[in-house]
């Protein structure tokens, strides 16, 4: 009875998301029942094997990137493995035995006579996904050969707080900012994904949270300043905000490390300007401070020595956005699950529940006006204010 009711589900939220005013959250309701009915099928041997064998699959991918079979395919696909040889200086049997592997899981397509790309192929050769499958397996797969030693050695220490983090054992240094630093191919993997991710077609904060209508007021004296994004990366987020309120008075300040902003060409409407956000906050008294996915890479001590320069910058008519996860108590979306492991990993960080970004803010000196909820599988909007006298 349970598959029956699993594909039952499947069914109606399949057809729900086929509907030309389908929501992500729809189709997010469709994979997650997919899961479900897939975990019912399956004997939890074929579970445990699966999740098993999860690292061949992982193995097969990187390869084939590296060696670029798949570029190949969506180039000159059909085509068969000995011309993929050819092409990549492979083995023919090597490249049959890699693309065996990839046809099974659905990153192209077996036909007579070779292999021909599919919708999964042309997006593994896009610069985003590429540079996504280089930054997770080149840094993970070392973080995983050393967990178990990690774990029998010091023992975990999640933050770092009075031992080494598991990227430390691994890769030599605190956390993978630290790696980004001084290795440029990293780097240059790092920037590449993160502006991938931030131009997926996903609810922006300023679909979440009513921009318009907080910010359509004339600005007070002292209010030059309208946004500053802090630690923006390439500013996409502030660009996407600038093009839909063209409108809006103020100026709009992106700040990072100079190693970030010198990688990106000038933004029309917005400056740039060098800013580390563990010092103090030049820019006082903005109408608006936008955090994305800043506080996520760092424990609650070092998130609230960065909130506290924020603070001290804000005045009771300056806003705090957070655009980050706020998990469920119960029942966490799979993607909020895996971004709060990954942050473990890879930045001694976390992402927090509901009551524990109130905790966190509560001790910065702020209040959570509103948590503007974006639904399963994404980033929501805590909107903050300064504590009332």
């Amino acid at each position: 009875m349970e598959i029956q009711n699993c594909l039952a589900k499947v069914q109606e939220l399949a057809t729900a998301d086929a509907s030309p005013n389908a929501s992500p959250d729809t189709h997010r309701n469709l994979l997650q029942a997919i899961r479900a009915l897939q975990l019912a099928a399956e004997t939890p041997n074929e579970t445990t094997s699966r999740l098993d064998f999860q690292i061949v699959h992982n193995i097969a991918i990187r390869v084939a990137v590296e060696k670029r079979f798949l570029h190949e395919i969506v180039a000159e696909g059909p085509v068969s493995a000995s011309r993929l040889a050819e092409k990549t200086d492979s083995d023919e049997l090597f490249v049959a035995r890699i693309l065996r592997m990839l046809c099974a899981i659905g990153f192209c397509d077996e036909v007579e006579g070779g292999y021909a790309p599919n919708q999964v192929t042309r997006f593994k050769t896009l610069p985003g996904s590429i540079a996504a499958e280089k930054h997770h397996f080149d840094i993970d797969f070392p973080i995983g050969g050393q967990l178990v030693k990690y774990m029998r050695g010091s023992g975990i220490d999640q933050f770092g707080e009075s031992g080494p983090t598991i990227f430390k054992y691994a890769h030599g240094t605190h956390s993978i900012f630290g790696l980004i630093e001084r290795d440029t191919e990293h780097k240059e993997a790092f920037d590449t994904y993160m502006t991938a991710r931030r131009l997926v077609d996903a609810p922006q904060w300023f679909d979440i949270f009513p921009a318009e209508e907080k910010l359509a007021s004339v600005p007070k004296e002292g209010q030059e300043v309208l946004l500053v994004d802090i630690g923006g990366g390439a500013g996409h987020e502030l660009a996407k905000f600038h093009a839909r309120f063209p409108h809006l008075s103020g100026r709009l300040i992106l700040q990072d490390l100079p190693l970030t902003l010198d990688r990106f060409g000038p933004l029309p409407g917005i400056e740039k300007m060098e800013h580390d956000f563990f010092l103090p906050q030049p820019i006082k008294g903005a109408r608006v401070y936008y955090l994305r996915s800043v506080l996520h890479d760092w424990s609650d001590k070092k998130s609230e020595e960065i909130l506290s320069h924020i603070v001290n910058a804000m005045t009771q008519d300056s806003l705090l956005i957070i655009d980050d996860f706020v998990l469920p108590d119960s029942g966490a979306d799979l993607r909020g699950v895996e971004m709060d492991i990954l942050m473990w990993l890879h930045t001694a960080g976390l992402e927090r529940t509901a009551s524990q970004w109130r905790a966190l803010l509560t001790r910065a000196g702020l209040d959570v006006v509103h948590i503007w909820d974006a639904k399963r599988g994404v980033e929501s909007v805590l909107e903050c204010r300064l504590r009332a006298i």
